[in-house]
């Protein structure tokens, strides 16, 4: 039987994925959602990867199953995917964040959809198909032993040969608000084998690396064993992770002085905001604002950048949240930053409050792309929104604080491991000027 998996083009401007050409096998971000889902596929089927970011989609293709993931900002452009392909009588299954929140939906495209992480029911759904059997629904089914499931197939990735990417951990515990994993995942964390991880890593033939956790510093006993190993072994590749302002502000040194050690060059941290308030109503409980600087200055001092997220739209943001957010984080030396507009995803607390108070603005996914305003600020029209956030992008990724923060990164990180958020500075950029059109 040949299984096909698509991942949908995304189609906003400040994904790397929507360039052409040597930009965006240089600099495009690693999905590795296929090449998991083709990992835990078993043996006996074949199986073709098309990430239409980077691949034309044959919708004549000779398969039996099609399989694609859908965020909600691709839900259209999967939709219209799977509609093609069940008119040409091919059997469609999808599975992702946005399906799992509105199964119903999807159902109007697709044959069947896997709500939740894959690992159960795929295989079930594929031994369903051939036993004429095949479920609309498979609700979630996280009972899985991690250590059990294989490493990615990365002989299926033809992109990103500088980028690699894989996971360590399964799962969040946090309830932030806004924030899909955990419902999609539930609190339930799964951690893989420190000798597995290592394995992958080793084998890899990528030099630099982005470790997907939601965040490494979930478990700081684990990381640490990651951190020791990784030097003991002596794997000289560099690697980026997601980490907490609670751990990596307050952890002991030891565990900053391990991570740089083992290869971090960058860590990307949610902030989310400068407004304490901010963070308390959207149940963002650990991080605290007063640690943040602290957390930059730690990092800096054991040779490692900052890539902060921040998010404007929250009920406490003004209209000055956007001038005062711009004099913080300059005044923090923040290297990079992701600037964001709150998107209430289907699914999320945020997304059930706000369209329970009908301040939902539309409900056309293609727009939940966290540059537009899909619902009704509380302080603010969403022009006034747009604009504020536009002006941060724009302000801060000016060429010549584009220079000054690069010239600071390469001092910090001295390897090649500063190319990273150094280059990051202009490809955001590239595509904030795209998205805010300045």
């Amino acid at each position: 039987m040949k299984i096909l998996l698509v991942f949908p083009r995304i189609e906003h401007g400040a994904s790397t994925y929507s360039d052409t050409g040597v930009w965006k096998i240089v600099f495009g971000y690693p999905i590795i959602t296929l090449p998991h889902i083709a990992a835990i596929t078993p043996d006996k089927y074949d199986v073709k990867i098309v990430n239409e970011n980077y691949s034309k989609l044959d919708f004549n293709e000779d398969v039996d199953i099609v399989g694609i993931t859908c965020y909600t900002m691709t839900a259209p452009r999967a939709y219209k995917i799977a509609d093609e392909f069940r008119r040409r009588g091919k059997t469609v299954i999808m599975g992702g964040y946005h399906v799992t929140a509105l199964p119903d939906e999807a159902l109007q495209h697709c044959d069947s959809v896997i709500k939740g992480l894959a690992e159960v029911n795929w295989p079930k759904a594929l031994k369903d198909f051939e036993n004429g059997k095949l479920k609309p629904i498979y609700e979630r089914d996280h009972d899985f032993d991690i250590s059990r499931i294989p490493p990615l197939k990365r002989e299926l990735i033809k992109h990103n040969p500088f980028l690699g990417a894989l996971q360590t951990t399964k799962g969040c515990p946090h309830k932030c608000e806004f924030c899909a994993i955990s419902s999609f995942c539930g609190s339930m964390v799964k951690q893989r084998p420190i000798k597995d991880v290592v394995n992958e890593i080793k084998n890899m033939s990528n030099k630099i690396y982005i470790i997907h956790d939601p965040h490494l510093t979930l478990n700081k006993k684990y990381a640490i064993e990651l951190f020791k190993e990784l030097i003991r072994q002596k794997v000289k590749k560099q690697w980026i992770a997601n980490g907490t302002t609670n751990v990596l502000a307050e952890a002991d040194e030891k565990f900053l002085n391990l991570a740089s050690k083992a290869g971090c060059v960058e860590w990307f941290v949610g902030f989310e905001s400068v407004n304490q308030e901010a963070l308390l109503e959207t149940k963002k409980t650990h991080n605290k604002v007063e640690n943040f600087n602290k957390l930059i200055n730690r990092c800096h001092k054991y040779g490692m950048t900052v890539q902060g997220g921040i998010i404007f739209g929250f009920d406490h943001d003004k209209p000055d949240v956007f001038d005062t957010t711009l004099e913080t984080i300059n005044r923090w030396y923040l290297d990079v930053l992701e600037v964001n507009i709150l998107t209430p995803y289907p699914g999320t607390q945020l997304f059930e409050k706000l369209d329970k108070q009908g301040r939902i603005l539309t409900k056309d996914w293609s727009h939940y792309n966290q540059v537009e305003v899909v619902f009704e600020p509380k302080n603010m029209t969403p022009k006034e929104l747009y604009n504020g956030a536009r002006k941060v992008a724009k302000e801060f990724y000016s060429i010549p604080d584009i220079l000054i923060r690069d010239t600071r990164i390469i001092s910090t990180v001295r390897n090649i491991g500063s190319l990273i958020p150094a280059f990051t500075n202009f490809s955001f950029r590239k595509y904030y000027k795209q998205d805010f059109n300045f």
